[in-house]
């Protein structure tokens, strides 16, 4: 049985979650607890806020052209919150149902049938971009060598570590991020050059269950 969608269809209901989604991203504390890269939470406050400020302006004057500007910075901030509700709440094992709920997403429903745990291993590949202090990190079906899901995969967890030394297994790495792609961009700044950055990938079900780790692949960074 599918869940009712999360996302209110009152604007003032969106409001209030907007409100909370915000408190809990500027939460430093919460931040740190649920392993979120701050890189991927600045944009989501940025389009929240930006909903927020536009409809404030609507209200103190409700003309076509403020609405229509409200009505874009809208559905910017849903199309947003679902990405980041995707990638880093739904299947984010750091996070309890309680503070999931926080953000309005109700556990999912236990009674739901879902596929068991992926069994293929995937390879894993690192290339640089054109922007040397950017990673691009490619998970391959190692049944195939294609960057494709096998069947039953809902999407790939990317870990990694910079600095310090080589962990054992994925496992091991202190940083994740889920994707439903097969491909990740880790963004690094200048302080971080020089460093050595580890990776590894996984598949995971659509309940989170996570397959086998990748070797480690390592990357200089810069």
């Amino acid at each position: 049985m599918a869940h009712k969608d999360w996302v209110p269809g009152r604007e003032q209901d969106l409001i209030d979650l907007c409100r909370k989604w915000k408190a809990v991203l500027e939460n430093s504390v919460m931040v740190l607890d649920y392993g979120w890269d701050n890189a991927a939470i600045t944009p989501i406050l940025g389009l929240i806020s930006g909903f927020l400020d536009a409809r404030e302006a609507y209200e103190a004057n409700d003309s076509s052209a403020k609405r229509l500007i409200k009505d874009e910075a809208k559905k910017k901030c849903i199309d947003g919150m679902r990405d980041f509700a995707n990638s880093s709440v739904r299947f984010n094992k750091k996070m309890n149902d309680a503070a999931k709920m926080q953000l309005g997403i109700f556990p999912r429903d236990t009674a739901m049938t879902h596929n068991p745990a992926p069994t293929v291993r995937p390879d894993i590949v690192v290339e640089n971009t054109s922007n040397h202090f950017e990673h691009r990190i490619r998970a391959i079906d190692s049944e195939n060598g294609k960057a494709s899901k096998p069947e039953g995969v809902h999407g790939v967890r990317y870990g990694w570590q910079v600095g310090g030394e080589k962990p054992a297994s994925g496992e091991d790495l202190p940083k994740s991020k889920f994707n439903r792609k097969t491909n990740q961009t880790i963004t690094y700044t200048e302080a971080d050059k020089g460093k050595t950055a580890y990776y590894s990938v996984c598949y995971e079900n659509s309940a989170g269950d996570q397959g086998l780790w990748s070797p480690i692949e390592e990357a200089i960074i810069g």
